[in-house]
């Protein structure tokens, strides 16, 4: 018995209640998502907003894996590239926050816009724009999440993707020869 008790007392304290407070978060934000998908057919626009549906539903189902794992006790053990991962510092969190909030005001001008418009194309435009910024407020949700609780996403760096061709792609050709 005191055996039991020293190695529950000597693990780390962790408690599920910011993960709870994160779920409710996630749940709420699924709930408001499926109604706005209800609101459309079969579509661009639906599309899009199916897509930031999948990823509430799969940073809500990362976050029930991490806390069925203190729940029961596992530790989770993630390695990315051989390293160990740690949850993020305050200042990454930090910083991260300061990404969501940009595009959060972002989603709300380019909602804002869409408003002014009560159909045809300029509205679609609109619509399509305003569900863009809110796809990336969803993605910028799954990296705060997964950071803060130490999951980890591998994400391309910028230097892989930024090497420039060193022809141009295809045959140039003048105008007059383009037919």
């Amino acid at each position: 018995m005191s055996v039991t008790l020293g190695a529950v007392l000597q693990e780390p304290q962790v408690s599920t209640i910011e993960i709870d407070r994160d779920r409710a978060a996630l749940t709420s934000q699924i709930s408001t998502t499926q109604e706005e998908s209800e609101k459309y057919g079969p579509g661009l626009l639906k599309s899009l907003i199916e897509v930031r549906l999948a990823i509430a539903r799969n940073t809500l189902a990362m976050l029930d894996q991490k806390r069925a794992s203190f729940v029961r006790r596992i530790t989770l053990d993630y390695r990315l590239d051989g390293r160990p991962v740690h949850d993020a510092s305050d200042q990454e969190l930090n910083v991260i926050l300061e990404e969501l909030s940009q595009a959060e005001k972002k989603a709300a001008a380019s909602k804002l816009e869409a408003a002014r418009y009560s159909g045809g194309l300029a509205q679609a435009m609109s619509l399509l724009k305003a569900e863009t910024d809110e796809l990336s407020v969803s993605q910028l949700r799954l990296k705060f999440y997964s950071a803060k609780h130490g999951i980890p996403l591998p994400f391309p760096t910028l230097t892989e993707n930024s090497s420039k061709p060193t022809q141009p792609p295809g045959k140039v050709v003048k105008d007059r020869d383009a037919l």
